[in-house]
């Protein structure tokens, strides 16, 4: 179990902004594509399929809520995760989606007996 932490208001703010960059799929996708390492915007673009200016704006956020580091070589822009224990946040949510069909399941067998 973890430790309950008091916290302030700014936490709460930059706890809602933090879970704002897990909110769209297209984040999340890079976020899963940088579990590997640092990738170009190229790379990203080829993997994702998002458009140029979309996917910009997703790493704008995501750098701008300091879940990604950004690196200039030249004209090439490089992403990485700044924090490696966002992918256990990830995990974390994931774990718990993963039991929600389960529990969907049994209320709607439920339902179907009442």
């Amino acid at each position: 179990m973890i430790p309950r932490v008091d916290v302030g208001e700014e936490i709460y703010e930059l706890h809602a902004r933090l879970c704002k960059s897990f909110s769209n799929p297209i984040r999340l996708k890079v976020l899963d594509l940088l579990r590997s390492g640092e990738k170009s915007v190229q790379e990203l673009l080829t993997a994702t399929g998002a458009s140029q200016p979309n996917l910009s704006l997703h790493l704008k956020s995501l750098w701008a809520n300091g879940v990604l580091a950004r690196r200039q070589d030249g004209t090439m822009a490089y992403y990485r995760v700044a924090d490696p224990e966002v992918f256990e946040a990830i995990d974390i949510l994931r774990g718990i989606l993963s039991k929600k069909p389960a529990r969907e399941g049994r209320l709607a067998r439920r339902r179907i007996r009442s």
